[in-house]
């Protein structure tokens, strides 16, 4: 009767142990998620999108010469100008949404196996993606402005001068659009992918 006191406990402690090591074991699973390799993909694609679009828009410079007439009698003077990516808020507030957008990505990349931060990266999936469609609207505007002119006010267009500038800008533009039509579809997987492993529904 004595062996049998003292093995018992030792099974039941056995077990208790290999109880709780399941249950640490469990938590633990439920701490981390499946890694989702087509928003790692997406994420990936928006961090190098925004991120060449806005060095090509900080970088994006010109310098040329234009002719200016003073009088009929004198010849035309030869005049520097240069345009910057500075000079226009548009384009600097691209500029800024996609260096946002792409710091950003990379935070949420290193997030992405975590399942406190789920709410957390839809909440700024939301906010890169309005950043990110009103920096292009901003700038496109712009754009077209600086390529067409406004005769209504009287502004002339200045892309048949600035032929490199106005090409630049538009690429990183371009680049900055598909980012957030990327922006949008990752967001929009990750809504339903939330509502599939809702409890709720």
């Amino acid at each position: 009767m004595d062996q049998s006191r003292v093995v018992k406990p030792a099974g039941l402690s056995d077990s208790r142990r290999s109880g709780y090591n399941m249950g640490a074991a469990a938590s633990g699973k439920q701490q981390q998620l499946s890694v989702d390799w087509c928003s790692v993909a997406l994420r990936v694609f928006i961090l190098a999108a925004t991120l060449v679009s806005a060095v090509v828009m900080g970088v994006d410079r010109q310098t040329t010469t234009v002719q200016v007439t003073i009088a009929d009698t004198l010849p035309p003077l030869q005049v520097p100008v240069t345009a910057k990516s500075s000079y226009s808020s548009a384009f600097v507030y691209l500029v800024v949404a996609n260096a946002m957008a792409c710091v950003f990505s990379a935070a949420s990349l290193a997030a992405c196996r975590s399942r406190s931060a789920v709410v957390p990266v839809m909440i700024g999936d939301l906010v890169v993606l309005a950043l990110l469609f009103s920096a292009v609207g901003a700038a496109a505007e712009f754009g077209i402005l600086g390529e067409r002119g406004n005769s209504h006010v009287r502004w002339g267009k200045v892309c048949h001068v600035y032929g490199r500038f106005c090409e630049r800008a538009m690429a990183a533009v371009i680049v900055s659009l598909i980012a957030g039509f990327a922006s949008l579809v990752n967001l929009m997987l990750a809504i339903l992918t939330l509502h599939k492993n809702s409890s709720y529904y």
